[in-house]
């Protein structure tokens, strides 16, 4: 018993960790942090943040993958767009 439990936490502790650093990958990039700051205001699409941003859409999106890896971004389907939000924010 006293084995399985410290199993257990060593196995939430490890997700933990891995969670944390993928927080810590999604905060690691000056464009992500800009993109991050651009979604404050409004829900948007990968053309609108590329544009915002200064970037391709090929390397907007490629971001945009990295901060919803770390649950920073949310995605909602609106037509044949996909809309970008904050993961914390009621939008």
């Amino acid at each position: 018993m006293e084995r399985k439990c410290f199993e257990q936490a060593v196995n939430y502790k490890n997700g933990l960790y891995e969670e944390l650093s993928k927080i810590g990958k999604g905060l690691s990039s000056d464009r992500r942090l800009e993109i991050l700051d651009l979604l404050t205001q409004a829900p948007k699409s990968v053309e609108t943040i590329a544009n915002g941003v200064g970037i391709s859409v090929a390397n907007a999106s490629r971001h945009l993958q990295i901060l919803k890896d770390s649950h920073l971004v949310k995605t909602k389907r609106k037509g044949n767009h996909i809309i970008y939000s904050l993961s914390f924010s009621q939008n």
